[in-house]
């Protein structure tokens, strides 16, 4: 059924962290820098927002981050203490669209539901003009969708109904690859110069950009002993640039 029901987690395709030693910076500050600087570029359809992550638990202290999302197509940036020290750290990831089983059945109830209430309200006749009324009205807000990027942004959002207008309704084109590869390189471009920025107003010339190569993220803690034992080199030092 289209991959609809597959059950995906997020899909970190690039990690890079900052670290500087013997150094404090604003978190604040630095996330309004970045945020100012990416709104003045203009990035089409991209809206920026602060998640909270949990060091660990559910009782454990919680970190800030800044989110820029277009599409499916996340950033997650950090700058935090640690020790006397302090880093920086940028994900970039794809959130996969979840459909679920349950999810679709609630969705046929719902418009089973629907259409009795029309036929008991308005009777067989009339009842099904008015919910096929509505359901082309759907239909007609999907097909708009493809070309007005407002209401693209919402149909991606909504959920079980999300899922059927990415998989039906919004076929893959030069341009969308194109555009997604631009909002990915100008967001990494710039998050990259602002940590720059900040390290030379702290008295930092140089700063070291290190490449996560685990590009399986947050695996289990088993899954990610066995890969370090299976291959030991995973565990060496990550490559740099600057």
């Amino acid at each position: 059924m289209f991959g609809l029901l597959d059950r995906k987690r997020t899909i970190v395709f690039e990690h890079w962290l900052a670290p500087i030693l013997d150094f404090s910076s604003d978190a604040a500050a630095f996330y309004q820098s970045v945020e100012e600087e990416l709104k003045s570029r203009q990035v089409p359809t991209m809206v920026s927002e602060r998640v909270l992550y949990h060091d660990g638990g559910s009782l454990s202290q919680k970190r800030e981050y800044l989110r820029f999302r277009r599409e499916t197509l996340i950033f997650d940036i950090l700058s935090a203490q640690f020790g006397t020290s302090w880093w920086f750290s940028c994900r970039s990831a794809v959130l996969p669209r979840r459909l679920r089983l349950w999810e679709v059945l609630v969705f046929v109830l719902l418009v089973g539901a629907f259409a009795g209430i029309y036929w008991q309200t308005f009777g067989i006749l009339v009842g099904s003009v008015v919910m096929g009324s509505s359901l082309l009205m759907v239909l007609v807000m999907m097909v708009a969708g493809r070309s007005w990027n407002g209401m693209d942004d919402l149909l991606l959002r909504l959920p079980v109904l999300g899922a059927f207008y990415e998989s039906i309704f919004r076929p893959e084109s030069y341009y969308r690859d194109d555009a997604r590869r631009m909002y990915v390189s100008i967001v990494d471009y710039v998050v990259r110069e602002k940590v720059k920025e900040f390290a030379a107003a702290g008295g930092i010339e140089t700063v070291s950009f290190s490449d996560v190569t685990d590009s399986a993220q947050l695996s289990s803690l088993i899954q990610r002993m066995q890969a370090v034992i299976a291959n030991p080199s995973s565990a060496a030092k990550p490559s740099k640039r600057s």
